[in-house]
C-alpha cells in the first residue's frame, strides 16, 4: 500500500490492545502519532490543526485492508 510505517513506544502509556495481549490474544494498535508525539501529545500544541486528514485516511485504508485479510485467513494463522 506504500504507507509510511514506524514502530513507536509510548513509555508510561497503554492501549486497548494490552488487555488482549495479556490474555495471549493477538492484537495490534494503530496510531497516527509521528516521532514528534512527545512534543505535541497533551501539550498546548495538541490541537486539531496538527491532524493531517491524509494520514487519517491512510490509517482507515490500512485498517480496512488488514481487517479483510484477517477475515479471510484461518484462525490458526494468528496464534
Amino acid at each position: 500500500m506504500r504507507i509510511p510505517f514506524e514502530r513507536i513506544r509510548i513509555n508510561g502509556a497503554d492501549s486497548d490492545s494490552s488487555s488482549f495481549i495479556s490474555k495471549k490474544i493477538p492484537a495490534v494498535t494503530l496510531s497516527g502519532l509521528s516521532n514528534e508525539w512527545q512534543s505535541i501529545l497533551h501539550t498546548t500544541f495538541d490541537v486539531v490543526k496538527k491532524v493531517k486528514p491524509e494520514s487519517v485516511y491512510l490509517g482507515y485504508r490500512l485498517a480496512l485492508t488488514m481487517w479483510s485479510r484477517i477475515e479471510e485467513a484461518p484462525c490458526e494463522s494468528f496464534r
